[in-house]
């Protein structure tokens, strides 16, 4: 996957899962379509913002390092959910 694309579509995308999906993580994608919609937006909303972060970071990663992280590169309410269940 080309660095740069993952980046801008992470940052045009990312309230609708398509970088979940880029990455194999097809039920976090659902889950965001599935959450933007029984919200009326407003959590496609809060996962815009956090994929314009999310992209401007993918596009400040070396090649290297975004090679290392893809398929773990996920910011989003779905992500959040999981790490907070996980504690």
């Amino acid at each position: 996957m080309n660095k740069t694309l993952f980046g801008i579509l992470t940052i045009l995308f990312n309230a609708y899962g398509v970088p979940c999906f880029i990455q194999g993580q097809t039920k976090a994608g659902v889950i965001r379509i599935v959450l933007s919609c029984v919200t009326f937006g407003v959590m496609a909303t809060i996962n815009g913002i956090m994929g314009i972060i999310q992209g401007i970071k993918v596009l400040q990663m070396t090649e290297e390092e975004f090679q290392a992280n893809l398929g773990t590169i996920d910011m989003g309410i779905p992500k959040m959910i999981k790490e907070e269940t996980a504690e």
